[in-house]
């Protein structure tokens, strides 16, 4: 964690050390120049996010990226899991327009965040005579992420997964697979992840759950999958929805392995039904059963 401009005369904002609080880091320092404050912890799979809460300007990340230690500790305890990740980089995302400024553009961690460093690993192709259709899931995939990505951004990803792919594609030459990167991109009519990105946008946050949910304990990631499964089973009716762990880990900032313990945790508890289980590319479904008639567990 990275937290700009927030020391002054040596004392930290108390909305920076809230802030970090909030996020559960138990190892925080200074800045090289004194006027910022570092944090340090575990997570799996976190991705970055960068944007201002409460007043304060903060970059989250774990990769592609590095932070010079110090050794001017104000907090010195453990490094420890940053339960509160999750969490506070939604609030951000939430908290912060949507939108890019030329400083965003040329920033390593920009373009870190936007494709998370390196292709998914479906669009990869595994033999020879995949690469076409592989680089049309990568297009799908990209316009899905950021339909507004530069040629710029675009060249990157493409240069990206060449380098993973050129060991097994016949065509090595790079120039190749970057006009039929192109040609997939203006042939894409249905982006990876719409359906689910126009479903999320919708969801309120600030409206009531359902009753009974509260009781349950549930932490913020938890009751932020609630939200998500409503939703998507008020988009689908009564038909059963599909969700698999790795969706619901990226909409919740989180790794697949504790996201896969909250979509059990939800089914155990009778808030979620699982329809049929998924295997291989194909998700579980499930149904949102939670009714006021169903109470938590005593």
């Amino acid at each position: 964690m990275d937290l700009d401009k927030c020391v002054h005369a040596g004392e930290p904002e108390p909305a920076a050390l809230d802030l970090l609080d909030r996020i559960g880091c138990d190892y925080i320092e200074l800045s090289p120049s004194g006027t910022g404050l570092r944090g340090f912890g575990y997570g799996e799979n976190i991705p970055g996010r960068r944007g201002r809460l409460d007043g304060v300007n903060v970059e989250l990340y774990a990769s592609k990226r590095y932070l010079t230690v110090t050794g001017h500790p104000i907090k010195s305890g453990p490094l420890v899991p940053l339960r509160g990740f999750s969490e506070v980089a939604h609030a951000i995302r939430e908290a912060t327009p949507q939108k890019r400024t030329e400083d965003d553009v040329g920033n390593p961690l920009y373009s870190s965040v936007l494709f998370c460093g390196v292709p998914p690993a479906s669009t990869l192709p595994t033999q020879e005579g995949q690469r076409n259709r592989r680089l049309f899931e990568l297009a799908r995939w990209a316009k899905g992420a950021r339909p507004e990505a530069t040629r710029e951004e675009l060249r990157a990803i493409v240069q990206e997964w060449h380098r993973l792919a050129e060991p097994v594609i016949g065509t090595k030459d790079f120039s190749t697979s970057w006009a039929e990167f192109l040609t997939g991109w203006d042939k894409v009519r249905a982006p990876h992840g719409e359906v689910m990105g126009g479903i999320l946008r919708n969801i309120d946050h600030a409206a009531p759950l359902p009753t009974g949910i509260e009781a349950l304990g549930y932490g913020a990631s938890a009751i932020h999958l609630v939200r998500v499964c409503r939703a998507l089973q008020a988009h689908h009716g009564a038909e059963p929805f599909f969700i698999s762990a790795r969706q619901a880990g990226e909409v919740l900032a989180l790794g697949h392995k504790e996201a896969a313990l909250m979509l059990r945790a939800l089914v155990a508890d009778g808030v979620l039904v699982l329809v049929s289980k998924g295997a291989g590319k194909v998700a579980s479904r499930y149904r949102f059963a939670w009714s006021i008639s169903v109470q938590a567990p005593k």
